[in-house]
């Protein structure tokens, strides 16, 4: 997936939990961290599937980068040095970073051609190969000296730190800058954040995923010793004044960490059993970002398609995208809000995909997968429409509802051939003689033959009178909650409006009884 159709990025946990819930410490698997060796300044992508870090596990014990990832079948790779076109001597060995998506390796280096002392370097990964590094040169490189890029889960606005001096293991006299991408998409001029972040010695920055939360080392006074971490918020068009993350500060230095787009953890490393290793620590809920929610999947059939996810709350568009060419995709949507994702096909005849997550609750599954099918339309087929809502009980279809009727519209018209019809089924159907609950708005009225005894009154006497018995037709109303043929008809009026003929349309109703009330909506292919 194109990397500019990220919205943010998420760490890979299969369940939803509650950090109450969670261990305050947890160590990486030992695939990645072994316990005979030691591991620092551990750094992994916002999506959670891709690390890189500093070990002492080669030739002379000398301090080198490896690289390790994972895919969502399998665990993490055995780490692997990374290319010596990356890593030289000249190199900053703390300043090793990684794109949201893990895919680009970002570093700084002192060697040649570059714009004046250390300069920032990337290089994109294929597989396992490194393509070959290249200077991200000004206005982002300056003849002072640069390192520890961060970005935006959207790409479009980078953090780092521009020092006064540097050497391969130490930097002094830093400050954090920040650049946004221009139209044309150069960077645009940095600037240094205010001096409530850049007092002292501030190095090190970490935009987490949300984009407004950043992570940042200092030596200002008033810490637990050496460098300590701060985290600041940017908040109605200013940042927050810094707070030390006492939870995972020491007296020692404390600079090089990262956090997933989970937002639950902070990776860093600390002393283990037997060496250095790489350890997440909660982050207590005062000070944790907002989560993200990694949704992803592999379009089935026709992967060629539109990818698309609004955010309800406000009608905006928050990410625009395309699978790869095996039809995977991934997408991440921030805790908070109600969205709705859409995955359109190039060509109107094949069915879409859609569905509504909701994020406004206590919890947030981490991860998501789903299982689109994009294909022709099949005899037989039943395609939930289940974002088609009516407000409560009524046969108003909520103004959600329209993109997908437009999207039912598209695919009717798209299938000239076909026949289709509307279907509305509901389970929790009531009736009652009265109108015992408000949920009973609709009312018909029933026939019932009964026998009652009238007075004879041929008899004079009142002594001798008889009774006569009669057969008599009563009326009777039962209030009932079953509005399935009008909202099938609502349905059918709203495509109309979007070029469907009604008589392209018949419709399909049934009221069932249960305990529980549920109404869907269905397009069926009859042929």
């Amino acid at each position: 997936m194109d990397i500019r159709t990220l919205l943010g990025l998420i760490f890979c946990l299969i369940t939803s939990v509650d950090a109450f819930s969670q261990a305050a410490r947890r160590r990486l698997p030992s695939s990645v961290n072994h316990p005979a060796i030691n591991h620092f300044a551990p750094y992994m992508s916002l999506d959670g599937d891709a690390l890189v870090f500093i070990s002492d596990n080669a030739e002379d014990y000398i301090l080198t980068p490896f690289f390790s990832y994972r895919t969502p079948r399998s665990d993490w790779r055995p780490p692997a040095e990374l290319p010596r076109t990356i890593h030289t001597r000249l190199n900053y060995l703390w300043g090793y970073t990684l794109s949201p998506d893990g895919k680009i390796l970002y570093f700084s280096t002192i060697k040649t051609p570059g714009v004046g002392g250390y300069d920032l370097w990337m290089s994109e990964r294929n597989g396992s190969s490194w393509s070959t590094p290249q200077n991200l040169a000004a206005p982002l490189n300056t003849r002072a000296h640069e390192a520890c890029a961060t970005f935006t889960p959207d790409q479009k606005t980078v953090y780092f730190m521009r020092c006064e001096t540097m050497s391969q293991r130490e930097a002094s006299g830093c400050k954090i800058m920040m650049s946004k991408k221009q139209a044309n998409g150069r960077w645009g001029e940095p600037v240094a954040l205010p001096p409530s972040i850049n007092t002292g010695n501030a190095q090190a920055p970490r935009i987490l995923a949300d984009g407004e939360t950043l992570i940042f080392s200092s030596d200002r006074p008033g810490g637990k010793g050496g460098m300590d971490l701060y985290v600041s918020r940017f908040r109605n068009g200013s940042w927050t004044d810094p707070v030390p993350m006492t939870f995972a500060n020491t007296p020692d230095d404390d600079q090089f960490v990262s956090v997933n787009a989970s937002g639950r953890y902070l990776l860093r490393d600390a002393p283990g059993d037997r060496r250095r290793e790489m350890a997440e620590f909660l982050i207590p809920d005062h000070l944790r970002p907002k989560g993200l929610m990694r949704v992803e999947g592999t379009i089935a059939g026709a992967p060629a398609a539109y990818l698309s996810v609004h955010d309800l709350a406000n009608g905006k568009r928050i990410f625009n995208g395309r699978p790869d060419g095996q039809g995977f995709f991934k997408l991440y949507l921030m805790e908070g809000s109600t969205y709705e994702l859409s995955i359109d096909p190039e060509h109107d005849r094949l069915l879409y995909y859609s569905q509504r997550f909701d994020l406004t609750g206590d919890t947030l599954e981490q991860i998501v997968r789903v299982t689109p099918r994009i294909a022709p339309p099949k005899t037989g087929d039943e395609i939930p429409l289940d974002l088609v809502e009516f407000h409560g009980n009524t046969t108003d279809l909520t103004p959600a509802s329209s993109a997908e009727v437009k999207r039912v519209a598209r695919l009717i018209r798209g299938n000239p051939d076909r026949e289709f019809a509307i279907k509305v089924v509901m389970t929790g159907y009531v009736e009652d003689s009265i109108r015992s609950s408000p949920e009973l708005m609709e009312v018909r009225y029933d026939s019932v033959w009964t026998t009652i005894e009238v007075p004879d009154t041929t008899y004079v006497d009142a002594d001798s009178m008889m009774v006569q018995v009669r057969d008599t037709l009563i009326v009777q109303p039962v209030f009932h909650n079953d509005r399935t043929q009008q909202q099938a008809e609502a349905v059918v009026s709203a495509l109309e409006g979007q070029g469907v003929p009604r008589d392209r349309l018949p419709v399909e109703v049934m009221a069932l009884p249960g305990d529980t009330r549920e109404l869907r909506v269905f397009l069926v292919v009859r042929r």
